[in-house]
């Protein structure tokens, strides 16, 4: 571990855990250090964990001390000069816009160290921030700070509490002021838990709800969720998001207190847990698999005929694509919209613009890649016809690869999902929106996503069309929309109906374009 550069005289501090029979229940396992070895111990990872991790979000209910070590192991490989933490206020004993841990902790694993200039720096704008009164109360603070003595020994520690009723503004300037403190050495951890005293049925759909809106990034979505019923610190997150920048979350876990306590009396709800991690870099969380989890990357236009044919039979080409899918999704199995028609023969007199990959080359190619399912519901599933269409469903049946013909449900174990086709295809309509109204009546259990083939071609935002179908399909109970076609990925993910993450276009994944557009 990185010594710390700050220098502060330690001044360890006993904190009276009883005094409050409230706080009591919450920080009482804060004590005991076998609970908190025990989480650590068996959430150890499998794989090793990536750098550059910037910001973790963990739970501060310690009856999930597993998720709190899940969080922190995602970050332990990190190299940090500071670590700031963004807790809530649950007790209402914060005056001012924000609060501030000004002592040394002492925790079951050592002490904690304050960043004294950073925290009397903060302190100096006392018409803003003050030291808060009774830290030794705030699970919120009390919860994460044996698992900062653990991993990160040496590394001062900024905490900041906020309060749970400050407005949009407040948020923008605490996250103004804390922005100088946060660099590529600096780890965010964000003390939050989720959706509070409400039904399991509730508790899930409102966190479909927040991570949608964390998928989609922005603050302001997150500002208007509804606390505690999506979560405890709405302050926290949006603050959190604007330290981010374009640092994006992997989600790690979601679970909730029924999944800890199965018997115990759900009249005052349940209280749900979502665990993540950012980075800079999406693709280096790609790593982060879970025994408890299905992973499965949704992959755009892909196609193997035509001018990248040749290349399927040079070993340096294949392994170069192989190895670039690799790193984006660490080898976890890969849905993809199957451009084209595979077949086991050579077609002599196809049309010029008919895309056409042969098996012998195109299969071995895909089963490497980990692709286990396609999506069919394009304009060139039939470009040589319902002929070409049999061939090629035969084709990946005998290869084991899931296919999705164009608006069929099909079940991949832990999602739905449904390609459909909606633009002019040669002896095939497209779909239109009064055919989704059709779809949205067939039955399907949760999650389904739908995999649109739409838009206009080499444009990646999405016209009328799309953001009205997408609206009907979030309206519809979809959970998320895919889209392919255009050949230029989207800058974003985007939500519909407030609650529905979708993309316009993913672009292409393996396609042989090399046009400027």
């Amino acid at each position: 571990m990185l010594r710390c550069k700050f220098l502060s005289v330690i001044v360890t501090i006993a904190w009276a855990f009883a005094a409050h029979a409230q706080s009591t229940d919450f920080t009482a396992p804060a004590r005991d250090q076998a609970l908190l070895e025990a989480a650590i111990v068996n959430e150890a990872p499998r794989f090793v964990p990536p750098t550059g991790v910037t910001g973790i979000t963990v739970p501060h209910h310690l009856l999930a001390p597993d998720l709190i070590a899940r969080g922190f192991w995602a970050a332990s490989r990190g190299d940090y000069d500071r670590i700031v933490i963004l807790a809530p206020d649950h007790f209402d004993l914060v005056t001012q816009s924000l609060a501030l841990l000004s002592d040394d902790v002492d925790t079951v694993f050592g002490p904690v160290k304050v960043d004294q200039r950073s925290t009397q720096a903060l302190l100096a704008r006392g018409d803003f921030a003050q030291v808060h009164p009774a830290p030794e109360r705030e699970h919120g603070l009390v919860a994460v700070l044996p698992f900062l003595a653990h991993f990160f020994p040496e590394v001062p520690v900024v905490a900041v509490i906020i309060p749970m009723h400050a407005d949009a503004a407040t948020w923008a300037q605490t996250a103004e002021l804390l922005l100088p403190l946060v660099g590529p050495r600096t780890l965010v951890v964000q003390s939050t838990d989720f959706a509070h005293y409400v039904s399991p049925a509730q508790a899930a759909l409102n966190d479909q709800q927040t991570l949608a809106a964390l998928a989609h990034g922005v603050p302001g979505v997150i500002e208007e969720l509804r606390q505690p019923d999506h979560l405890d610190a709405i302050g926290a997150q949006s603050v959190m998001l604007q330290l981010q920048g374009d640092a994006r979350p992997a989600i790690l876990a979601n679970r909730t207190s029924q999944d800890y306590e199965p018997d115990a009396l759900l009249d005052e709800g349940i209280t749900s847990y979502i665990v993540a991690a950012y980075h800079s870099d999406p693709a280096a969380l790609s790593v982060l698999d879970y025994a408890d989890q299905t992973r499965l990357f949704v992959a755009g236009d892909l196609m193997l005929g035509r001018y990248l044919r040749p290349m399927l039979a040079e070993p340096a080409a294949v392994a170069a694509m192989l190895d670039t899918a690799a790193q984006a999704t660490g080898g976890a199995p890969i849905l993809a919209n199957l451009e084209g028609v595979l077949v086991q023969e050579f077609v002599a007199n196809q049309p010029d613009a008919a895309l056409v990959m042969q098996a012998r080359e195109s299969v071995p190619f895909l089963e490497d890649l980990s692709v286990v399912a396609v999506g069919l519901g394009n304009n060139h599933s039939y470009d040589l016809g319902a002929s070409g269409l049999t061939e090629t469903l035969r084709v990946l049946d005998q290869a084991g690869i899931t296919a999705l013909p164009d608006r069929q449900i099909v079940d991949l174990g832990a999602v739905r999902a449904m390609s459909v086709n909606m633009v002019p295809q040669l002896g095939r309509p497209e779909a239109v929106l009064a055919d989704l109204e059709l779809l949205c009546h067939r039955p399907a259990r949760p999650p389904l996503i739908v995999l649109p083939h739409w838009g206009a071609e080499y444009t990646d935002t999405p016209g009328r069309e799309e953001i009205a179908a997408a609206e009907f399909l979030a309206s519809c109970g979809v959970a998320a929309v895919i889209g392919a076609h255009s050949h230029r990925a989207s800058e974003r993910i985007d939500l519909a109906q407030g609650q529905m993450p979708w993309i316009y276009s993913l672009g292409n994944f393996i396609f042989d374009q090399r046009a400027d557009r």
